[in-house]
Formats: structure tokens, sequence, C-alpha cells
């Protein structure tokens, strides 16, 4: 034992009657004690030997010390003080070494559980898929404007009224969006259109836009029609416009 809690007032109550000289050799003797953890030899000479006491009233004042607080029994002087602080030791270090133990034996088996579950899982590789993974989405075709004759030609194919050459005018003059949206699929505005057109009974054959698509036109361009100002001239302004 290297360490042990040393109580002044209790000392100071208990010694106050030594002297200097008396002082020293108690303080050499407890060390001794709590050292080994063990009684006192009951040899005076081998006591005097293995703390240097050599003089006179050395040797006195290790007989008053034992005297006054030590008890002689088995062969050995023993300490109640220093037998109940190593007695506290020991269980302290006992209780420390059984939680320490828990510890241990609880890691062990948390690691014994790991490698254990290391060594039975299957690797993932690049062909691995794992349960519960999610298909990859099919890519998004990227919108491509249509020409005036695909236009044309979708609207003989699906019987559509509506002129191809002012469909893209007017979307030219948007950047190809539907409201706030880009496009995605030129194929439905124009059945978009077609519809509305035949709703409204204003279809077109002459290849220009209706006069309500002349007017979203000028409206998206920010062309404001002039007093008396026909759809010809506003829609010819408009196509200006676009193609500058």
């Amino acid at each position: 034992m290297h360490y042990y809690q040393w109580k002044i007032g209790d000392y100071r109550r208990d010694t106050a009657h030594l002297s200097h000289l008396e002082h020293g050799i108690y303080r050499t003797l407890i060390d001794t004690y709590m050292l080994n953890e063990a009684p006192l030899t009951g040899d005076i000479q081998e006591l005097e030997r293995k703390h240097n006491i050599k003089t006179k009233n050395e040797k006195q004042a290790l007989l008053s010390v034992l005297n006054d607080f030590f008890k002689f029994e088995n062969e050995t002087f023993l300490h109640c003080r220093c037998d109940e602080n190593i007695s506290s030791f020991r269980e302290k270090s006992k209780k420390a070494s059984n939680s320490a133990k828990i510890r241990w034996d609880n890691d062990a088996n948390a690691m014994r559980t790991q490698c254990n579950e290391d060594a039975n899982h299957k690797p993932i590789t690049t062909n691995h898929k794992e349960e519960g993974d999610k298909p990859p989405r099919a890519p998004v075709d990227k919108f491509k404007k249509p020409t005036a004759k695909e236009v044309s030609d979708y609207c003989q194919e699906i019987q559509s009224p509506i002129s191809p050459q002012g469909f893209i005018d007017f979307y030219d003059s948007n950047g190809w969006k539907v409201g706030k949206n880009s496009m995605k699929s030129w194929e439905a505005a124009v059945r978009t259109w077609t519809q509305r057109e035949k709703k409204n009974g204003k279809a077109q054959t002459t290849g220009k836009p209706s006069e309500n698509q002349i007017e979203r036109m000028a409206k998206t361009l920010n062309i404001t029609p002039k007093p008396g100002e026909n759809y010809d001239s506003l829609y010819r302004r408009c196509l200006s416009q676009v193609r500058e």
C-alpha cells in the first residue's frame, strides 16, 4: 500500500504529548505498517535495526511509542487505526477488481458477438443488391425544341387545325415554358392547343395563330397593342421581336 489517508486533526489530538523525536519514530513505524499492510514485528532489536534507531534516546522513544499506540499480540505489534485503514483499502480494491472484471467480461462478450456478426456478414460487391433497394429511376429525356415540319406533321397526324408556325412562334417568345415551368412535351402542348381551339370554335387554317394566342404572345413579349392596331399588325411585331 503506497498511499493512505492522513487525518491531521486526529493525529494532533492523540499525539500532543509526544516529543519531536517520538513524533518522527511514530510516523516511521506507521509508514512501515501501511507499506507492508501487516503488523510490526515483535522483535525490538529488529525494529531498531530496520528503522535506524541507534541512540539511547531513540531506543527509549521507540519503547514509549510502542507502549502508547501499539498492542503486543501474537509476537507482533498491532495498531487499531492502521488495521482499519488496511481493511477498508482491501475492500475497495476488491470491489474495484470485481467491477473491472464485470466490465471486461461484458466487453469480451460484445467483441465475440461482433466478431461472429462480421464472420457471418456477406460482403457487398458491386453486383450486390440490398433488400429493399429501390430500382434506379429511368433517365429523363431532355426536351428538344421541335421544328416547324415536326409540328406540322404531328398536327396532320392528329388532325389538329392549329397553326404549326404560330405554335412555334408563341413558345419561342416565352422560352418554351408552360406557365412558369419548362416544357417537357411539345406534343402534349399541341394537343392542349387543339382542344382549346376546337372548344372556342376559332381554329385557324391559314398558318397564323388565333387572336387569343396573339394576345398571349404580345403579353409575354411585353408588347402593348397600339390604338386601333389589328391582330395582323400585332402578330407581325411579335414575330419581328422573336426573330431579332
